[in-house]
């Protein structure tokens, strides 16, 4: 009977914990809105500030829709880069896909966030010649306590290891 009683302790204790602590970072209402910032000293903008925009196009199931603008501006009159951007965030793991297209072919920028153990990575091998640094050094960013922060990082690591006007070349010639 002792057992049955730790049992049912355990497995309440399990069940009640993720209702009660904040490890879930990615809140549902943060899904369905624009997402806008900067990077103070951007690489990709001769250490001017990069603005983006995270911009919400649609849902369609498990599947959330965006398109990321990159500005050099602070007007954002007009992106010098967009992007497709799919995210699916699930029960465990939140992911974000950006795809970069050049030369017809994509490769996808993926960022994956735990959110019980609040830890994100970002990765993603650019198409040759897009690379700032090589190999790319991707940082894992621990203690993830807020969407802002978890997408800022995003921006940033990117920042530091792609060329955004190897892409950028690409996009204006079509």
């Amino acid at each position: 009977m002792k057992n049955i009683y730790k049992a049912i302790a355990l497995i309440a204790f399990i069940a009640i914990t993720p209702a009660v602590t904040n490890a879930q970072v990615v809140m549902k209402e943060f899904l369905s809105q624009n997402i806008e910032g900067k990077l103070d000293h951007s690489v990709n903008n001769g250490g001017k500030p990069l603005y983006y925009k995270f911009e919400y196009k649609s849902v369609d199931s498990m599947r959330i829709y965006y398109t990321l603008y990159l500005y050099k501006d602070a007007s954002k009159s007009s992106a010098f880069l967009t992007l497709p951007v799919l995210i699916r965030n699930l029960t465990w793991t939140y992911y974000l896909d950006i795809t970069f297209t050049k030369n017809n072919t994509s490769k996808v920028a993926a960022l994956i966030f735990k959110k019980d153990l609040r830890w994100s990575r970002v990765k993603f091998s650019p198409h040759e010649g897009c690379a700032l640094v090589n190999p790319p050094v991707w940082d894992r960013l621990n203690l993830v306590d807020n969407y802002p922060l978890l997408i800022n990082n995003t921006i940033l690591q990117l920042d530091k290891n792609v060329n955004f006007n190897c892409y950028a070349e690409t996009a204006a010639t079509k």
